[in-house]
């Protein structure tokens, strides 16, 4: 649980530097230069973090396994948007589409089996 508060805390501090980055508020406050690196080093933080724990989520194993595979993609693809590497737009492109496939799985890949029948679920 303090994995997942840590996370949070360093996805927010990558989200404020990503607006200085793409956005230039804040600009006065923060030199680009500093702005990319905290953004680097606090989202691959967060990624991480959130990778060791994906599994006590609300969700599958399935999902949150696809949804973070394709945040790490997505990350990866605007480190090298920043880092001026070529494809990043391409190896952005690819990290929604799997955070979107992970949206579109059928609910029954999605959501965890629940063995606590009652006597009445069964007529249903």
């Amino acid at each position: 649980m303090i994995l997942k508060k840590i996370a949070g805390v360093a996805f927010a501090i990558a989200f404020l530097m990503a607006i200085v980055l793409f956005t230039d508020v804040g600009r006065g406050y923060v030199s680009l230069y500093t702005a990319k690196i905290v953004f680097m080093i606090a989202g691959a933080v967060g990624l991480l973090l959130n990778l060791l724990s994906f599994q006590s989520g609300k969700h599958s194993s399935l999902f949150n396994f696809l949804y973070w595979s394709g945040s790490i993609v997505l990350f990866v693809g605007l480190t090298f948007l920043l880092s001026g590497l070529p494809y990043g737009y391409y190896v952005i492109v690819t990290g929604m589409v799997i955070v979107g496939v992970s949206f579109i799985l059928p609910e029954s890949l999605v959501q965890p089996k629940n063995d606590d029948n009652d006597l009445l679920d069964e007529f249903n």
